[in-house]
């Protein structure tokens, strides 16, 4: 279940009312007050065109992650090649850094 509070940010973030998303997701001005006040809930046809055409993140969407007021689209999460990539720079300036400190360890004992 889709929690109002998402679907609240949704309609803030989009300057939409109640009755724009539910043309949007061809849902009535009945049903879509039902979804508002929590006493139904959006068919998952509804869910399916909101991800689609305002591009909103599903794990967000149904409450998975993310704060329930500040809404997070798909275009802004990094995709997983990307992580990987900054993984790897982090473990290899990790490794330098040990280095650095081998380095400076030894000139000590040196001294």
């Amino acid at each position: 279940m889709i929690d109002v509070k998402r679907i609240h940010a949704i309609l803030r973030a989009h300057s939409l009312t109640p009755t724009s998303i539910g043309r949007l997701v061809h849902l009535s001005h009945s049903k879509m007050s039902k979804v508002m006040t929590g006493e139904q809930t959006l068919p998952s046809a509804a869910v399916g065109i909101i991800i689609r055409e305002l591009g909103i993140d599903p794990n967000w969407l149904f409450g998975y992650e993310g704060d329930p007021e500040v809404v997070r689209y798909m275009k802004d999460l990094v995709h997983k090649n990307e992580v990987e990539k900054l993984e790897a720079k982090i473990r290899e300036l990790k490794d330098e850094l040990g280095d650095v400190y081998k380095q400076l360890a030894e000139e000590r004992r040196v001294k």
